[in-house]
């Protein structure tokens, strides 16, 4: 009961500071934006905006709202309520999920004509979302600033940019889709352009121990930086 309050506490401040309206019209321009391409590009295509973008909205709004909250002292206040650090994070990165699944979903049924795996699409989106908008949390993580953020978000979005592109250009290095981005990308890919199941049950494993730790991970650090005083 309490996630579901903050829950609905997040998606009300997300909506009153604009994240809803902005997403609203970024999603319209790459609505249009695709619907100029040719159709044989298509299946390329949407599934990369998807996941460059509405699974990439946790790791580019965590920031703002972390700071957003320090700012306005909800943060400090935080530690003498009945919400546990874990039940925080949760509620944040259910809330950022939800809006990647709206527009993902908007974008491929405005824009896509053909036939998708729906399920698989969902859960592409659900386990990056979640990735990026945990890693995000660790990013914002000694910022006091959305510049500082936006600088600090640099080199670590370069960590996982990077091992994408090299799998772009040599898909055939196994190693490469041990790294999240690249799991979390061929879900989503996967589901426009078919996926083998035992393939796809492989990457929502493990995207799924992967978040598992990383929750732990941010939990930590959440703690250290704001249970016990330090700075976030």
């Amino acid at each position: 009961m309490r996630i579901l309050n903050a829950l609905k506490s997040d998606v009300k401040f997300q909506f009153k500071q604009g994240f809803y309206f902005v997403y609203i019209i970024l999603t319209l321009l790459y609505m249009i934006v695709i619907g100029q391409i040719p159709n044989k590009f298509i299946n390329y295509v949407v599934p990369i905006v998807i996941f460059t973008d509405p699974s990439f909205i946790g790791f580019f709004f965590i920031g703002g709202i972390v700071m957003l909250e320090k700012i306005q002292g909800v943060l400090q206040y935080l530690v003498i309520t009945p919400l546990s650090p874990k039940e925080y994070l949760i509620s944040k990165t259910i809330s950022l999920t939800i809006l990647a699944e709206l527009a993902g979903f908007a974008i491929t049924l405005v824009t896509y004509k053909d036939s998708f795996n729906w399920i698989i699409l969902f859960l592409g989106i659900l386990l990056t979302s979640i990735f990026y908008t945990l890693y995000g949390f660790i990013v914002a993580s000694g910022c006091n600033t959305i510049n500082q953020y936006f600088v600090k978000m640099i080199p670590y979005l370069l960590i996982l940019i990077i091992p994408l592109l090299v799998y772009f250009s040599f898909p055939n290095i196994t190693v490469l889709k041990a790294m999240p981005p690249v799991s979390g990308f061929n879900l989503i890919y996967g589901a426009f352009n078919g996926i083998k199941l035992i393939e796809a049950l492989g990457y929502i494993a493990y995207m799924s121990v992967i978040n598992f730790f990383t929750l732990l991970i941010v939990e930590n650090i959440f703690i250290k930086n704001i249970i016990k005083g330090g700075a976030l």
